[in-house]
């Protein structure tokens, strides 16, 4: 009997467990359909784009230089041994033993953004590379934290941000594998406000008063901006420019609040020699207010008198560069360059001259590297006629992508 039982019950359920899962899938159908009828009533997620177009760039620099200072030992480790920097030369001790220096701190990384909108279109560019950084040493890493070289947004007519001056024409920078190179050139970055009219610019530049005197350097105190002008034009295949600056030195203490203006005037260019490439690079700059803007912050603009007054301080400098294109492979550059200040007596026995000279020889197997050498000589003459010297060789490896 119980035999008869569990084969009726089990035939039983084997008729109805079709019908069981026939009701589960449709259930389970039934579910999705609604889940799905759900999401189509929501909102359709928005796809958005900026867009902005973006392209990446820079190179990798590798340089090893040996340094011999004629009067005395360049400070170790300072800026002076990442690239020539007039200042730093030594003029006051025995000539020491050639020094050993390695780094990859010129290495750059930029980005350029393009956006075309109904307003017109704007473009922009950041760029760091690590020079100058005083996070890091060469003990053990070699770590070296970045810093900010370009970051400005172009509209229309407009350029704000940072950038190149406006009164340093960049397109006449000789070709050396130097960081900056002659003695003579201009050579500043710094936050401005640019406005571009065919061939001629003006701009408002950050100011900032180096002056000799007083308690700090630089002083910070200025009220107007640096107002530049200058107009670019060529002649032939050559290309110049004329640039001419007006700007405030003031500075402020406990006692005193003074400022005074000066000018400058800039005249640089390229000249084309032939059809092979060679060139002719030039610049001359004049003025009582240069200041930082020659030589690397190499002379001062002014000096604090004993009434409180400033006595801006007339200086002048100028390179001339010829570059050689021996073939599709191989370069040359020759640059000669000095830069001089008018002192006056108040300044003490401050820098008076600085001179340089390079030359090189630049291999480029393809043209994103390039293999060199550059020999600098660098001079630096004192008020009182005390002067020391730099010869430095130079061996650099540059890719760039």
């Amino acid at each position: 009997m119980k035999k008869q039982l569990l084969v009726g019950t089990l035939m039983s359920a084997a008729c109805l467990a079709p019908t069981a899962f026939a009701e589960s899938v449709d259930a389970r159908l039934q579910k999705l359909e609604q889940e799905l009828a759900a999401l189509k009533k929501q909102p359709a997620p928005k796809v958005t784009t900026t867009g902005v177009d973006i392209s990446i760039g820079g190179f990798i620099k590798a340089n090893a230089m040996l340094t011999d200072y004629s009067d005395g030992q360049g400070a170790s480790s300072g800026i002076g041994e990442d690239f020539m920097v007039p200042s730093t030369i030594p003029t006051d001790g025995e000539d020491g033993n050639a020094k050993t220096h390695m780094d990859a701190k010129a290495s750059r990384l930029w980005l350029k953004m393009a956006t075309q909108t109904d307003a017109g279109l704007i473009k922009g560019h950041l760029e760091i590379d690590f020079e100058g950084s005083s996070q890091g040493n060469e003990i053990v890493t070699n770590s070296y934290s970045p810093r900010l070289r370009h970051a400005y947004l172009e509209w229309n007519n407009w350029l704000m941000g940072q950038t190149w001056s406006t009164f340093f024409n960049v397109g006449a920078l000789p070709d050396v594998l130097d960081f900056v190179g002659p003695v003579g050139t201009i050579f500043v970055r710094q936050p401005q406000v640019r406005y571009t009219s065919g061939n001629f610019q003006v701009a408002l530049e950050n100011p900032s008063s180096t002056i000799y005197g007083g308690a700090e350097n630089p002083f910070d105190d200025n009220t107007m901006p640096d107002m530049i002008g200058r107009y670019n034009f060529t002649a032939g295949k050559a290309a110049f420019s004329l640039a001419v600056m007006a700007r405030e030195l003031a500075y402020e203490n406990a006692t005193d609040k003074e400022s005074e203006m000066g000018y400058a005037v800039s005249f640089a260019g390229k000249i084309p020699v032939g059809d092979g490439g060679d060139d002719i690079r030039l610049m001359v700059n004049q003025g009582n207010a240069l200041g930082r803007y020659m030589a690397l912050n190499g002379f001062r603009s002014g000096v604090i008198e004993a009434d409180g007054g400033i006595d801006l301080i007339d200086q002048w400098g100028v390179f001339a560069a010829y570059r050689h294109v021996w073939n599709s492979k191989w370069r040359s550059s020759l640059v000669l360059s000095t830069a001089q200040a008018d002192n006056p007596d108040e300044a003490g026995d401050q820098a008076a001259q600085y001179d340089s000279v390079h030359t090189n020889l630049i291999y480029s197997p393809a043209s994103m590297l390039d293999l060199g050498a550059e020999a600098i000589y660098g001079r630096k003459e004192l008020e009182s006629g005390d002067s020391g010297s730099l010869n430095r060789l130079q061996l650099t490896a540059i890719y760039k992508f």
